[in-house]
């Protein structure tokens, strides 16, 4: 009797405890891990026919929000686990969006804090870009009600609670602003324009309103979704009216409705020569550097990301350009494979590798080292992480961040899509 009491008392055990890992095991590590894999693979598996798989991950992905009812945080996992799988999907900025839409729909009075929840570079910091956009979806406002709103949009990029958004996330959260304000003003650009101006302006000195400017533009230029389409199909001009859609507007936005442009003229842009005669709408020098920056991102992306890693395009594009264009060029492609994930890091420092031999080499490094500053805190580290992925001579330079004199303009640099 006493042996059938004890094993009696184990088999109760058993069952207590294998029914305490079936209720509590989206709190296990290792069993949700395996969860998400099996959804990974069920993606992979859905998409593997697909002509362009990203398409289809951008799809399938945050259709397991509803149907299994994952969080944003287990969507990003799930994307992590399919991206290791394929190379090819480290630039997931439009499934962010959606990810982060749907976790704001759940409780929209939460929009806020989806936005400090959004996972640190990656997907290219598109996550804060949807939250935005739920919370006053297919809202149009008036004067009154947008200098309501203002307030709250003024600190939503800003530090709050046990959020501390590095440069680069702050800067991309006001690029979004720029997007929504092109819906709140029903795609009227100078009153997007003004919510910007806004909100863009802070008192201790910095300044975001370019790169929200430039989030106006980009909706004009570049509609994502079916409802950014509905929104601007009388608005955006044909390559050939750039010029005359721009007039109106000076200063700042004068520069980034001909820059964002870039996304319409894509045919003209993938040779050296029509990257420097499409950066020549300005003879600011500056300017043309912003530009040719904001062009090399998609360039990047084209002849890096889809093409799995191999740098071969980019080096011929890139020594193809007029000498003083060259180091830029590896020096735009390196920030931009780190900007879309920091995973690319390798192939970042190969690609400033590569501009050595081009004689280009300390323009690249020196970029790298400068963004690293801007993409995480100081004396942080992930700074420290980073920077030690670099050659012996820039890593202190990348830890301690860079002088304005070593990259005098730095605020003015493009931290957009």
């Amino acid at each position: 009797m006493k042996y059938k009491y004890i094993i009696f008392t184990i088999l109760i055990l058993l069952l207590v405890l294998m029914q305490s890992i079936w209720i509590f095991k989206d709190q296990i590590p290792w069993l949700r891990n395996q969860t998400f894999i099996r959804y990974a693979q069920a993606v992979l598996a859905a998409c593997k026919d697909e002509q362009f798989a990203p398409n289809c991950y951008d799809r399938e992905i945050p259709k397991l929000m509803d149907t299994k009812g994952l969080s944003m945080e287990d969507a990003f996992a799930v994307t992590r686990l399919v991206q290791k799988e394929d190379e090819q999907y480290l630039y997931c900025h439009v499934l962010a969006h959606k990810i982060s839409f749907r976790e704001t729909e759940r409780d929209i009075a939460k929009w806020k804090d989806v936005v400090a929840r959004c996972p640190t570079t990656m997907c290219n910091n598109g996550c804060q870009h949807g939250a935005l956009m739920r919370r006053f979806n297919a809202e149009y406002l008036t004067d009154a009600q947008i200098e309501e709103l203002k307030p709250d949009l003024a600190d939503v990029c800003e530090p709050r609670g046990t959020w501390n958004p590095s440069e680069v996330e702050r800067s991309m959260c006001y690029h979004a602003i720029g997007h929504l304000a092109m819906y709140i003003t029903e795609a009227e650009i100078p009153r997007a324009l003004g919510v910007c101006e806004g909100v863009g302006v802070k008192s201790d000195g910095r300044n975001y309103v370019q790169t929200c400017t430039e989030g106006v533009f980009m909706s004009v230029y570049q509609p994502l979704e079916p409802e950014d389409f509905a929104l601007v199909k009388d608005v955006t001009p044909k390559p050939e009216g750039v010029g005359a859609f721009c007039s109106p507007y000076t200063g700042l936005a004068w520069d980034a409705c001909h820059r964002e442009s870039w996304a319409i003229n894509r045919a003209k842009l993938r040779t050296p020569q029509g990257l420097v005669d499409f950066c020549s709408y300005t003879n600011d020098a500056i300017a043309r550097h912003i530009c040719f920056g904001a062009v090399m991102n998609n360039t990047t992306v084209e002849l890096v990301v889809i093409t799995g890693g191999s740098a071969d395009g980019l080096r011929t594009f890139c020594t193809g350009l007029p000498t003083g264009w060259r180091g830029h060029c590896f020096a735009y492609a390196a920030k931009r494979l780190i900007q879309i994930d920091p995973v690319y890091m390798s192939d970042a420092v190969g690609i400033c590798t590569d501009a050595v031999a081009a004689q280009t080499g300390d323009t690249c490094f020196r970029e790298l080292a400068w963004y690293g500053m801007f993409s995480f805190h100081k004396d942080s580290k992930e700074l420290r992480a980073y920077c030690q992925q670099l050659p012996e001579e820039w890593r202190q330079m990348c830890i301690a961040g860079p002088t304005d004199s070593q990259h005098p303009d730095m605020k003015l640099q493009l931290l957009g899509e």
